[in-house]
């Protein structure tokens, strides 16, 4: 699988495949060098059942991935590639996805990728499958239940799946930016409120860099948490003091950016540091 690179993954990955229920096994077994979404339904669950999973309704969700993976092979004529083609079908039941509303992700455009893919154990018997999607967003499936099957398909079915309509790329940069910027501003963009606070706290870190911006990309931690509406990592560059007031490369604040970007939770979250009592001076 296209896992995260992080320190100590590869055995979580391996207990997973040992102790999970044989569908999540299977599942976290899946490997990809390549991988679109060819067919994506969403149906919610009659009676407004809920998962347990913040109490948010649950819905069942069938999806179909085809997966495009290559075998180098030694021959006496030399080394030559071989692409091999699957086709993932997944029914997720009593699930909940965030966002709720895939359609900004456009999952099912012809240029959009499942570049990578985590699976994690996250509450008794709920399970995550976190999905980044290139270049729309990211995407989790919060489950209990799932049916996987994998069977092998023709080239000519990943070929139609290039040719549907493209998304195209929205952001200020070419597909794929954030996995090339600086590790505060990744970390901030992915909301990972862990790997920002490491990389702002960790062994040789500068407090400056909390507002660097990154010159290849235009952008400091705190505009890629409004691009990528992340309100956690947004709240934390705000309590540890991140310049509201500082422009990207294209002059914009965060509170710019949130706006218009429609990425209303990354927006409230600096509505709500603007609009903050000030402080006693008395104190």
């Amino acid at each position: 699988m296209s896992l995260e690179d992080v320190e100590g993954y590869a055995e979580h990955l391996a207990r997973l495949v040992t102790d999970a229920p044989p569908s999540v096994a299977a599942l976290a077994s899946v490997s990809w060098n390549e991988s679109r979404i060819a067919e994506w339904q969403v149906t919610e669950t009659p009676g407004g059942d809920t998962a347990g999973i913040d109490e948010a309704p649950t819905s069942s969700v069938r999806a179909a991935v085809v997966v495009r993976t290559d075998e180098v092979l030694d021959t006496p004529d030399g080394l030559w590639r071989r692409w091999n083609h699957a086709r993932v079908t997944l029914e997720f039941h009593r699930a909940v996805l965030e966002p709720a509303d895939t359609t900004a992700l456009a999952v099912l455009a012809g240029d959009v990728q499942v570049s990578r893919g985590e699976i994690a154990h996250v509450d008794a018997d709920v399970w995550e499958l976190r999905l980044l999607l290139s270049p729309t967003g990211e995407l989790a499936v919060h489950f209990r239940d799932v049916v996987i099957e994998v069977r092998p398909v023709a080239e000519f079915e990943w070929a139609a799946l290039e040719e549907r309509p493209v998304h195209g790329w929205h952001g200020p940069v070419p597909d794929g930016w954030l996995e090339w910027a600086a590790p505060a501003v990744r970390a901030a963009g992915h909301g990972d409120v862990g790997g920002l606070s490491l990389e702002l706290d960790g062994f040789g870190a500068d407090p400056a860099d909390i507002d660097e911006v990154d010159t290849r990309w235009g952008f400091a931690p705190l505009h890629a948490a409004a691009w990528f509406d992340r309100r956690g990592t947004t709240e934390a560059l705000l309590e540890r003091g991140a310049d509201v007031t500082l422009p990207d490369a294209a002059g914009r604040t965060a509170l710019d950016i949130a706006r218009e970007r429609g990425s209303r939770k990354a927006e409230e979250a600096l509505l709500a540091w603007f609009d903050r009592p000030a402080p006693d001076a008395t104190t």
